[in-house]
């Protein structure tokens, strides 16, 4: 497996919906991402993931976001073959308690058969899926879907104390992710003992910034 080093990863994706469907954008927001000092990218679809290692030498997460299915992020194996074989170092999969399509243990296998270089990311979402999924031996936990599952709607993000126990209690290296978007926050996350933190919207998902100014204006107009 392509280590990851110590440090910031970048989260750049887009979904549908999105205003921006070119995946020119996605290379340009790795490439300025690598410039800046980044250890890594995040991104999702197996023609980014092939885009982003077409043109640059950084190790890529890669991801396929499924909302058929609950546990919605690479949830089977035809999922994550799409992205490895696109080029992927690592590969994320969705350890929540959510309902899958096949079990956690069952994928995890047949990863590490079929792809033995490849690393595994565990996104979690609480305390008790990290728990639950250590035996796995994941190469990392990612806190990705804390305040994405029923069980922590409504859990303010992002969530350090989380980072801060796990870091603690687990022998898995701990990725901080979802709702990093000031320098204090990650900042504290490090402090806390998570190994990198993984910074997306804030940075990747402009479009958003540039609703929130237009929302404050409008009463002015």
């Amino acid at each position: 497996m392509r280590q990851i080093p110590r440090g910031i990863i970048i989260s750049c994706q887009l979904e549908p919906g999105d205003p921006i469907e070119d995946v020119c954008f996605v290379v340009s927001m790795a490439k300025a991402a690598k410039y800046a000092g980044a250890v890594a990218i995040r991104t999702n679809e197996a023609k980014h993931v092939r885009a982003i290692k077409e043109s640059l030498d950084i190790p890529v997460i890669g991801l396929v976001k499924d909302r058929n299915y609950k546990a919605f992020i690479t949830p089977t194996f035809e999922h994550a073959k799409q992205v490895i074989e696109a080029g992927a170092d690592l590969v994320a999969i969705d350890c929540t308690r959510n309902e899958r399509p096949v079990e956690l243990d069952k994928l995890f296998e047949q990863i590490r058969l079929e792809f033995p270089n490849v690393g595994i990311v565990a996104d979690i979402a609480d305390e008790l899926d990290a728990e639950r999924v250590q035996s796995l031996k994941p190469d990392f936990i990612a806190t990705t879907l804390c305040g994405y599952t029923s069980y922590t709607q409504g859990w303010r993000i992002p969530n350090l104390d989380l980072v801060k126990k796990l870091s603690k209690k687990l022998f898995i290296p701990i990725i901080a992710e979802g709702g990093y978007s000031t320098v204090e926050e990650v900042e504290k996350a490090f402090e806390y003992g998570a190994y990198a933190v993984v910074i997306g919207t804030a940075i990747t998902r402009p479009w958003l910034t540039i609703q929130r100014f237009v929302r404050r204006a409008q009463p002015f107009l």
